[in-house]
């Protein structure tokens, strides 16, 4: 036991790092940087299976703040179709956050499940969770767990950081989709003045078995060279993050993007490997399935998108009245790129200061 504790003060400083990297940018603050050259504009939404369209649209409304803005079939083509083993066209809801977006997927409109793939576990691979940051007094994780939710690591919210008025927890929804919350203490924000959200979508987070490469890949997409990073030299560790990921032992490295509207967080447990083998998932896979982006151009951003290591699935097809070029990441998470009008539902410029 002694060995043990010795262990989590050696590490405790890189908790410390962590947790400051990430207070630093609660709520987006000054860590917003906008690339010099901006051909990826923002976050359209991220994509995700259910297995019952009402149920996960209830609860992400009431637990986490979203409003439901459109329900509709699945309206695509070719490439999108030949990746689900639903013999139907699903129906979607559209929930929107302050700043971001999910579009829910149900592939089981009769009721009968059409997924036997098991949930992702917070190492992946691939789209692992998202992570809704809001004001403590509105009792999101509680929310949660009152209405089903399961927890995956400790039952109560971890503070990581005493200096920091921010406590996490990760839980799974009756899908057995992970999701992350971030209870922020406003009043002890240091900040001019509060923010004027109190729900939003903090970051949509990638886990990755291969750290530089998906790294250099976004970084190439993004205009970002230097993304903010935690945990490349010394592994981040100790019993505090053991607490929330609920893997014990855990060490990982973790990066941040920020597009307009969401940051990209770049995940890699180095103490549970991620499969580099994994065959991509089925859209109709329960979970996570898909990351769209808003560009200004989608011939040049899918130039960019192959000159950086991505792999093009084929011409640009229609998506929900939006012609969208899609392609994999070196990781092979599913990724899209689109032109849409301010005005069209599933664009990423409907959020008055990005949510701030």
């Amino acid at each position: 036991m002694r060995q043990y504790r010795l262990v989590n003060r050696r590490f405790y400083p890189t908790l410390r790092a962590f947790a400051s990297v990430v207070a630093c940018c609660v709520l987006l603050s000054s860590c917003a940087r906008e690339p010099e050259e901006v051909l990826v504009e923002g976050v359209s939404f991220v994509g995700v299976s259910v297995s019952d369209l009402q149920k996960s649209s209830d609860l992400y409304t009431h637990a986490a703040g979203m409003d439901s803005i459109q329900q509709a079939p699945l309206m695509a083509g070719q490439i999108i179709q030949s990746m689900h083993t639903s013999a139907t066209a699903p129906t979607t809801n559209l929930l929107r956050s302050s700043n971001a977006q999910l579009l829910l997927l149900d592939f089981s409109p009769s009721g009968e499940a059409v997924s036997s793939a098991a949930p992702i576990d917070v190492y992946g691979p691939g789209i692992a969770h998202v992570c809704f940051q809001v004001a403590s007094k509105t009792q999101t994780y509680q929310r949660f767990l009152s209405a089903g939710a399961q927890t995956v690591g400790d039952p109560e919210m971890v503070h990581l950081d005493p200096k920091n008025p921010v406590y996490y927890a990760y839980a799974r929804d009756h899908d057995g989709i992970i999701f992350e919350v971030e209870h922020v203490d406003v009043d002890k924000l240091d900040l001019p003045k509060p923010p004027k959200n109190e729900y939003r979508i903090r970051h949509v987070s990638l886990a990755t078995p291969d750290m530089s490469r998906i790294v250099d890949f976004y970084a190439k997409l993004l205009s970002q060279p230097k993304p903010r990073r935690a945990g490349r030299w010394l592994k981040l560790s100790g019993e505090k993050l053991d607490k929330v990921s609920g893997q014990p032992d855990s060490k990982i490295e973790m990066a941040w993007f920020q597009t307009r509207n969401l940051e990209l967080e770049i995940i890699e447990y180095v103490s549970h490997p991620t499969d580099k083998n994994a065959p991509p998932r089925a859209l109709s896979d329960t979970g996570y399935n898909m990351i769209v982006f808003d560009v200004t151009d989608i011939d040049k951003a899918t130039e960019r998108f192959t000159e950086a290591g991505g792999t093009i699935l084929g011409q640009p097809e229609d998506f929900f009245g939006t012609p969208t070029t899609f392609g994999r990441d070196p990781d092979g998470n599913l990724i899209g790129l689109q032109v849409s009008a301010p005005n069209q539902p599933y664009s990423s410029k409907h959020f008055a200061d990005n949510g701030i």
